[in-house]
């Protein structure tokens, strides 16, 4: 045990050793030849990356192009978690271990909606991605349940089973999966900024980083249910966001029943999504007198119009996140943040493969492509 103050030499080990993972992963100027390549000429260049090869020869017997791609990249990422885990000490891997719970979520999500809306078994399994709790071999057991019951049932063991015991007579019932995964986001995220550990280095602006996450969920599904064809009552609204961001609920309340521009603005302008989206588009747009006002005037029209965000706006904002997130990392270098960094970037570069391999399938020009990029 490390006394207080002191960094042990497993917490600088591994934190260092994910530092270097992270000089691994592929550099703008790779995925600019990668762009130039034929999806075989993709396959063959992935082949040769130690963090892909082992899973290209695995699968290359069951797959073929994008697909194998697909595959090859989401075992590679499923490594890396489990890999993290494995190296992650104490407090370190506990942390790692709550971060990755998120995967949890999505997995038992996919699971539930195919098994009552008897989705082919295998077209789930591709798309799943193991993390923590829920691992590859639970998973496998899950998709050969035939019912929603049997599902639950053999997630008894579960961390969040309590919230989909509340649902289980209402399984199938419309628009229960929605409000079982917002409260299982609600509960994760909960968990995640409860009481600051002591001594957790880097867990404040942990918090942080999660907490716009937070925020920018809440607005992402305030505009999905503001662009849906049928207007919802604000009980839905309330359902529908996750507590713990830096906006108040009430805000997004107020937001919702808006309809006038100066109002809308003024009220945006109060939320701390608007400096992150401005710097985006000025990154974005190059152009460096891209206000916030201006970023204000930007979601109003699209508000106004019942249209969501362009994604390259969502794209750049992400970059930025990534970018805040990185920096802290390197102020708390012996923290969970170097793991998360990586992990993250880990996430965004399979989440790049896959958009290029899709791209490529459906003859899509490099620049469309390009849009979907994450750097």
């Amino acid at each position: 045990m490390a006394l207080p103050g002191v960094t042990s030499p497993s917490c600088i080990y591994a934190c260092t050793r994910f530092r270097v993972r992270k000089t691994a992963l592929l550099p703008r100027e790779e995925y600019l030849r990668l762009m130039q390549l034929s999806i075989p000429g993709i396959v063959n260049h992935l082949a040769r990356r130690e963090e892909y090869a082992q899973e290209i020869a695995d699968l290359a017997h069951d797959f073929t192009g994008a697909q194998l791609i697909e595959e090859a990249v989401n075992r590679s990422l499923a490594r890396s978690f489990s890999h993290a885990l494995a190296i992650a000490p104490g407090d370190l891997h506990l942390l790692t271990a709550e971060y990755l719970a998120r995967w949890d979520i999505a997995n038992v999500m996919a699971v539930l909606r195919s098994t009552v809306h008897d989705i082919p078994r295998q077209q789930v399994r591709d798309l799943l991605i193991p993390a923590g709790e829920v691992d590859g071999t639970l998973l496998d057991r899950l998709l050969g349940l035939s019912t929603c019951e049997d599902v639950l049932e053999a997630l008894q063991g579960w961390r969040f089973y309590p919230t989909l015991a509340e649902y289980y007579r209402v399984c199938g019932e419309k628009g229960v999966f929605a409000r079982i995964e917002t409260e299982l986001y609600r509960q994760y995220y909960a968990k995640l900024l409860g009481p600051t550990r002591s001594g957790c280095s880097g867990c404040q602006e942990l918090n942080a980083y999660l907490r716009f996450e937070i925020d920018s969920t809440n607005m992402k599904n305030l505009i999905r249910l503001h662009c849906a064809e049928e207007a919802c009552d604000i009980t839905v609204v309330d359902r529908t966001m996750i507590p713990g961001g830096y906006i108040p609920i009430t805000l997004f309340r107020r937001l919702y029943g808006i309809e006038t521009e100066g109002e809308f603005i003024s009220t945006f302008l109060k939320t701390d999504i608007v400096p992150v989206l401005a710097r985006a588009v000025r990154d974005l747009r190059q152009d460096p007198g891209f206000s916030g006002e201006d970023a204000a005037e930007l979601v109003w029209q699209r508000w106004h119009q019942h249209r969501r965000p362009v994604h390259e706006i969502e794209v750049a904002v992400t970059r930025i996140r990534l970018h805040q997130m990185e920096a802290q990392s390197r102020r708390h270098p012996f923290s969970v943040l170097p793991v998360l960094t990586y992990l993250e970037r880990k996430k965004y570069e399979v989440f790049n493969l896959r958009a290029i391999a899709r791209g490529k399938a459906f003859g899509l020009p490099s620049e469309r492509i390009w849009q979907y990029i994450v750097l």
